[in-house]
């Protein structure tokens, strides 16, 4: 969930908090007036009511758009005080009945009512101290403005006290609803991008680790191959060779490494060129489904074939038989590499021998790989795969 994401479902969860909360004073408003009317004066009652159901509108169609719902809680948090007042004034006048019914009470009253829920949801966000003592306040408020409406006692202090803590009970549960819910969907958002950057992290180092594997490898392959040379050269012509040789080396590690994609046809036509490159013959078969590989993977694989070939000719005698097989799909990658040699333990690779831990194993781990190198007296098998 994107922090986008994550907003719009604390607002909408917020604004279903909103809805819910006034349903029950939406319903015993609707109750009220069609039992006993308006209680007072039509030129009081009608704007009240058509404010009171034009906030309710407004909070679900911040619902269902994903808008915050503060706008409509404090629309009905408006009505609701406006109603306290009036009511109460009206009430000191004669103008308006004070309990039309034993049974449901006044309809005013459940304004008042919505009005502390709808107060909790707009203190969600404030410090903990601050939101309890909002809803307390505003619930003694509206017990001191409007009678209780039933069950509850009517008359007495009493009945106002208990009226005033069932008010701050439910409005205190509103707030700690809400505000639970909006945390909570915050942490979600907090977590996801915290994972986000690990993730992003891993794949840094990930990338690190295989240029390292890349710089390692060319250098075994191409650079110590040219010093070699050079050390051996004995003309000043194979000296010049070697020297352009190194430097092409070196270009080459500094180059970037490959990052389009390959398809798999031509995928296989690289890695049995560089087979037959290193080791004109060798056997090679290698088949290919639809799709496409990294470059990078495919160079990988290349280079590496090519690697076990030249140690196939190096370290056997003529006449060596040099094999390599395999399947190239999407995404999915086998080689395997096999000769008829003397083979060596690969149990125990001598330190001198980095053409296998190096430019094979480690070339094809840098790019997400692996190899698996098996060697008897008959003979060396490497498979080379990707994904490992």
């Amino acid at each position: 969930m994107s922090p986008a994401a994550a907003r719009t479902t604390a607002r909408r969860l917020v604004g279903a908090v909103v809805l819910l909360t006034n349903a029950t004073p939406l319903l015993a408003v609707a109750g009220t007036l069609a039992l006993d009317g308006p209680v007072g004066p039509l030129w009081w009652a009608v704007p009240l009511l058509v404010a009171f159901v034009a906030a309710l509108a407004a909070a679900a169609v911040a619902l269902v758009r994903g808008a915050s719902p503060d706008p409509p809680a404090a629309a009905l948090v408006a009505v609701g005080l406006l109603a306290a007042v009036s009511y109460a004034a009206l009430l000191r006048t004669g103008a308006a009945e004070g309990s039309p019914s034993a049974t449901h009470g006044a309809w005013p009253v459940y304004l008042m009512i919505s009005a502390t829920q709808a107060g909790a949801v707009l203190a969600r966000n404030a410090p903990r101290a601050w939101g309890v003592l909002g809803t307390g306040v505003s619930s003694a408020l509206v017990a001191t403005a409007g009678p209780p409406p039933p069950p509850l006692l009517q008359d007495g202090v009493a009945a106002r006290v208990v009226y005033g803590l069932v008010l701050a009970l439910v409005a205190g549960s509103v707030y700690y609803l809400a505000r639970g819910l909006e945390q909570t969907t915050g942490r979600v958002s907090e977590a996801r991008g915290a994972v986000l950057r690990a993730n992003a992290e891993a794949e840094a180092l990930a990338l690190a680790e295989g240029e390292r594997g890349r710089w390692e490898a060319a250098v075994h392959d191409d650079v110590l191959t040219a010093l070699r040379a050079g050390a051996a050269a004995t003309t000043e012509r194979e000296v010049r060779e070697a020297a352009a040789a190194a430097s092409a080396a070196l270009v080459s590690i500094a180059a970037p490494p490959a990052t389009l994609t390959v398809g798999t046809a031509l995928a296989a036509q690289q890695v049995a060129a560089a087979a037959r490159g290193a080791f004109d013959a060798a056997s090679v078969e290698l088949a290919s489904d639809p799709g496409t590989l990294p470059g990078r993977v495919v160079e990988a694989l290349a280079d590496a074939t090519a690697e076990l070939m030249r140690n196939t000719v190096h370290h056997n005698p003529p006449g060596v038989r040099a094999r390599v097989h395999g399947r190239l799909a999407d995404e999915d990658a086998r080689v395997v590499v096999s000769d008829d040699g003397g083979g060596f333990d690969a149990g125990a690779l001598p330190t001198g021998r980095l053409g296998i831990r190096v430019s094979v194993v480690g070339r094809m781990r840098s790019v997400g790989g692996d190899a698996d190198v098996t060697s008897s007296g008959r003979g060396t098998t490497v498979e080379l795969r990707w994904p490992r």
